[in-house]
């Protein structure tokens, strides 16, 4: 099951009455449905949780059902619930005050939303038939789809009022209203009355950042580590061309100590090195002698085997 489908069915278990709010949700379902015209109400989904609520709804407001419902089988992969008896439609678009003449026009009706229980019930209606919310694990988009243009509008500015900001874009000529912020989701779903999975997708949040946290300082390790390496390497090979030209003897004796806890611990860190030498040597100081020793072996490749070189 997506996480779409969890989704739904979460939403579709909240009880049911015959007030505002049911109303306002069921003109979700409807507006933000397959087919509304004066002829008939077609309301066509893959999620029989949601075919079913649509049937509760209107059961609990007007005392009838559907007309006639499809139900997915071996050739049909979805739900198709129809009203097509004009005295059912008329009463559905009389509550909805939609007009329904044959210029039948959709849009919202302010009277269905004037408070922030039922405009969440109508936001929960259109996201049951026209929306749909990524798995928490891949990212955050949650998105309701209409293609009606006044609609989308309408829905947006709705959106607007339970401080809910969305996006608008078009595709394929459909109107996308959606969100790509997870906090705005998650407040989202938990105002329709989805709180559960508002929490899957806080807790993928969470993991999705420890794991970055983790990956952030495993990258900044490996690094310092090739960091580490390279300037051991590096120091390495300096000590070893004064040892192979003129012997590590002939180092002044803080050098000298460093050269041999270089050969002695080539992994070790200029930190840890201090430490292993002690007697108040500092991390800082410690990286001051082994530039000396590379100047010397600097020195020594421009051509002053014989000659004296500096050790200030």
């Amino acid at each position: 099951m997506t996480f779409s489908a969890k989704t739904k069915a979460e939403l579709c278990k909240i009880p049911i009455d015959d007030g505002a709010c049911a109303l306002a949700e069921l003109g979700g379902m409807i507006l933000f449905s397959n087919t509304v015209s004066y002829r008939e109400l077609r309301l066509t989904t893959e999620n029989g949780n949601v075919a079913n609520r649509a049937s509760r709804l209107l059961r609990a407001l007007f005392g009838f059902d559907f007309d006639r419902k499809v139900i997915p089988g071996t050739k049909l992969k979805k739900y198709s619930f129809v009203i097509d008896n004009k005295e059912k439609l008329d009463r559905v678009f009389e509550a909805l005050g939609l007009n329904p003449g044959k210029a039948l026009f959709l849009r919202l009706n302010g009277a269905l939303v004037e408070e922030d229980e039922t405009r969440a019930a109508f936001v929960r209606g259109a996201f049951l038939t026209g929306g749909t919310v990524l798995e928490p694990d891949t990212g955050y988009h949650l998105e309701l789809v209409t293609s009606r243009f006044t609609l989308s509008r309408e829905a947006v500015a709705l959106l607007l009022e339970l401080e809910l900001p969305a996006r608008l874009a078009v595709r394929k000529s459909n109107n996308i209203i959606y969100f790509k912020e997870s906090t705005l989701i998650e407040e989202l779903l938990t105002r329709i009355g989805a709180p559960l999975s508002a929490m899957a997708i806080m807790e993928a949040k969470m993991w999705r950042e420890l794991r970055n946290t983790v990956n952030r300082k495993v990258n900044c390790e490996t690094a310092n580590l090739e960091k580490t390496a390279t300037a051991a390497a590096i120091q390495l090979d300096a000590i070893n061309k004064i040892a192979e030209n003129r012997g590590l003897d002939t180092l002044p004796r803080g050098l000298r100590i460093a050269a041999e806890a270089r050969i002695s611990h080539p992994e070790a860190t200029l930190s840890e090195l201090a430490d292993i030498i002690g007697g108040g040597i500092t991390k800082s100081g410690l990286n001051h002698r082994f530039r000396k020793i590379l100047c010397l072996a600097g020195e020594l490749s421009n051509g002053k085997k014989d000659g004296a070189l500096r050790y200030d």
